[in-house]
């Protein structure tokens, strides 16, 4: 039974329902029919909704599942129930599997979103009835989310598509094709062909990303066919696809997508015709080499940094050589960065010679990539130099370079990295030693108890895979681990005691209970949480190309949302780089060491909602499960696989140009409220 702390609060939220429990005929205990019709609300609702709502958010930050209370609000107020319903998902905990099934069914459209969203979250398979009822629902909206839901469970495709034949074929397919790339078996294929036949443009764009994201042999002639598509997105999604099932010939295919009016087809083709290349033992077309000069030099910085990032694989090839050793020598810092990878893939005659003047640049992200380059020239004298680098990142990706060709002596350079000061570099060794298990379970238990002075908690998570890793490989050393990670589940941090517990599932033993995540916050900071966090807020964030201009979707996001705003009112944000930049993907900020590794000192508990990642979505970065901080990204493209992956806690309101010109590297000025909203606390 869960230790309830807030035992009164609860005594509190009970004895304000009773009036509201009067007036409702479904009871928790029948949570498969309809909750009857709400009555006329008494005086007094208003109070006990917000009170709810404040017990949800507690409950869901904590990620604790009180029984008592969640029944009780299944029969409160429409406001709760579809607040209950959105909350069940955010706690995961299994034993909410029945409440959501009983709320699929509710009165109200939007509870019943709620649930079946929150139902794909919970990777409920045993709910699969329950959603293929709720597929064929009147209200379409419900439809497309069960559906969702099917396929983030595994539900088989051919039973889905048996419920949605009872529809209209048209809104079967319009149920269906937006969440067809989450069924992951061969009838997708099968499903995509047919959907493309039809004339809507959604519903052909549902099938394209489908057949482009999960490509299969059997779809390669539709996505050649689609590379001329009106939708440009569907021509980047196809380009996508062949680059991973494609053949030589497909790089004439590709080709005229390199002088495509919009970008995201013009960058996927480009990276297409890298990856072809990579797969396929062939001499590189010299026309490609010509394009890729020109998309080197485009003004457009995503195609230009497309263009570098693969024109390794086009070499040799005279006028691009010589175009990468110009922006090596005088390009922004970025293409540097990129021109220096991509002469090492290509094996120019001086690449060693290259890698090691890089080695000794002033920038420290241009060392890094020389370690990089090092290792796949096997420089191994440059990176055993980059290991003693002042730069973390830069002792980082030396020491990932050097492990995959250490051989025997993978063990001793692991424990130097161990005695490394910063807790990335240890991390990273960690890491190296969950996937080669060749420390010793002691060694490997020493490291996790120094990592608890770190700040961050990426060592100590690292170092407990790389325990149960260890005990999987040596039969020998599993009891010693298996108790080590019975101590580690009274650990502080939640996301320790989870990992400890994922170790004990991947040796076959039972999987313990998390437990909540650590208290300290009252109900009255929920509250307050809720009062300021009721209405959409906006921010301007300044940068050196222009000013973005930012919608905070607060009420699908509170935490979240009120985190970045009380960074952004200490000026947190203010000069730090955009330090990652993905092409017709995400441009991605707010991390204070500027390597991938930092944020704030606490970690935000995931806000998973139904907003999407359309272009211009704001979401947290996360480097697993409620792991957000600070670092943020907004999306340059679509990205549907992203959905209910990671929170979504806003979008770009104006600024898009501005957006298309950010580098990696750029720095953001500062970052402001505009408008009036409550004060932040």
């Amino acid at each position: 039974m869960i230790q309830r702390p807030f035992a009164s609060s609860i005594l509190l939220l009970v004895a304000a329902f009773l009036p509201l429990i009067a007036c409702r005929t479904a009871s928790p205990a029948a949570a498969p029919s309809h909750p009857a019709a709400a009555a006329p609300r008494p005086e007094g609702v208003a109070a006990t909704v917000l009170e709810s709502r404040a017990m949800l958010l507690l409950m869901a930050d904590r990620r604790l599942y009180d029984a008592t209370a969640l029944e009780l609000m299944f029969s409160g107020p429409v406001e709760v129930r579809r607040e209950l319903a959105r909350t069940l998902g955010q706690i995961g905990d299994p034993r909410g599997r029945s409440l959501l099934q009983g709320l699929l069914v509710d009165t109200d459209a939007e509870v019943r979103r709620a649930a079946a969203f929150a139902l794909g979250e919970l990777g409920a398979g045993e709910a699969r009835r329950a959603l293929i009822v709720a597929a064929v629902d009147d209200d379409g909206e419900v439809g497309a989310l069960a559906v969702e839901a099917l396929g983030k469970i595994g539900a088989p495709l051919a039973e889905v598509r048996r419920a949605l034949g009872a529809l209209e074929e048209g809104e079967g397919w319009a149920r269906l094709a937006p969440f067809l790339f989450r069924f992951r078996e061969p009838e997708m294929v099968t499903a995509a062909l047919a959907g493309l036949a039809r004339e809507e443009a959604e519903i052909r764009a549902g099938c394209a990303y489908a057949l482009g994201r999960e490509a299969r042999a059997e779809g390669v002639d539709a996505l050649r066919s689609l590379l001329a598509d009106r939708d440009p997105f569907v021509r980047a999604w196809a380009a996508r696809g062949l680059g991973e099932i494609g053949g030589i010939d497909d790089l004439a295919r590709l080709a005229p997508l390199l002088g495509d009016p919009a970008v995201s087809p013009r960058i996927q083709a480009l990276r297409a015709g890298g990856r072809l290349l990579s797969r396929v033992a062939a001499l590189p077309p010299l026309d490609w080499g010509d394009r890729l000069v020109e998309a080197i030099d485009d003004p457009h910085p995503g195609i230009a940094a497309a263009a570098l990032e693969v024109a390794g694989r086009f070499l040799p090839h005279p006028e691009l050589e010589a175009r990468l050793r110009d922006r090596l020598e005088g390009g922004e810092p970025r293409q540097r960065e990129l021109a220096l990878l991509a002469l090492a893939a290509g094996r120019v005659a001086d690449a060693v010679a290259r890698v090691e003047a890089a080695a000794d640049a002033d920038d420290p992200r241009l060392r890094a990539r020389a370690a990089e380059a090092a290792a796949g020239l096997a420089a191994v004298e440059v990176l055993t130099r980059l290991m003693e680098d002042a730069e973390p990142r830069v002792r980082v990706a030396a020491l990932e370079g050097l492990a995959g060709g250490a051989g025997e002596l993978l063990p001793d350079l692991l424990r130097t990295a161990l005695a490394d000061a910063d807790p990335t570099v240890r991390a990273t060794a960690l890491d190296l030693a969950a996937g080669q298990p060749v420390l010793p379970a002691v060694e490997l238990a020493r490291a996790l108890d120094a990592a608890r002075a770190d700040r961050m908690n990426d060592a100590r998570l690292a170092g407990v895979r790389a325990l149960a890793a260890r005990a999987r490989a040596e039969a020998g050393e599993r009891a010693a681990v298996v108790e080590a990670l019975g101590r580690l589940l009274a650990d502080t941090d939640r996301l320790v005691r989870r990992e400890a517990a994922d170790g004990f599932a991947g040796l076959g033993e039972p999987r313990p209970e998390v437990g909540p995540g650590a208290g300290g916050r009252s109900l009255d900071y929920y509250r307050q949480v809720l009062a300021q966090t009721g209405a959409p807020r906006r921010v301007e964030m300044a940068t050196g190309r222009g000013v973005l201009e930012l919608e905070l979707s607060c009420p699908e996001a509170p935490l979240t949302c009120l985190s970045f705003l009380q960074l952004a009112r200490q000026g947190y944000f203010d000069g730090l780089a955009f330090h990652r930049v993905v092409p017709d993907f995400v441009v991605q900020g707010g991390d204070p060491r500027g390597d991938g590794w930092g944020g704030p000192g606490y970690a935000l508990r995931d806000e998973i909602n139904r907003l999407r990642y359309r272009r211009g979505a704001l979401g947290m970065a996360l480097s697993g499960p409620d792991t957000g901080g600070s670092q943020f990204f907004l999306t340059l493209s679509p990205q549907p696989h992203l959905d209910g992956g990671f929170t979504v806690f806003g979008r770009l309101a104006g600024g898009e140009a501005v957006l298309d010109q950010i580098r990696q590297g750029d720095r953001i000025l500062h970052v402001r409220e505009v408008g009036e909203g409550p004060a932040v606390r």
